[in-house]
């Protein structure tokens, strides 16, 4: 537990341990929620439109799986495009 006092303009400190548990640095954005009469603070991170699909709950299933398959050698390493090409019948 950790006390930090409010000073104007509603700033308050964030202790430093808890700071280095939630691997918040100065600059970073957190968002505030209230749930149950309490505070709580999350770090955030904001994604360009552009890269968005990239953390899409799609992709990042399709990233595990991957990872997963690799992992237990479900995969086929190919010497080149053309043999790849080769083997999806796309020569």
């Amino acid at each position: 537990m950790a006390i930090s006092k409010m000073v104007r303009n509603g700033q308050i400190t964030i202790p430093a341990k808890i700071r280095k548990t939630l691997h918040i640095q100065d600059g970073d954005l957190v968002r505030f929620d209230v749930h149950n009469n309490q505070l709580i603070v999350t770090p955030v991170s904001i994604i360009d439109k552009d890269q968005a699909y990239f953390f899409s709950e799609k992709w990042q299933k399709a990233i595990k799986t991957s990872e997963k398959a690799v992992q237990e050698g479900k995969y086929t390493a190919y010497s080149s495009a053309k043999d790849l090409k080769k083997d999806i019948g796309n020569d």
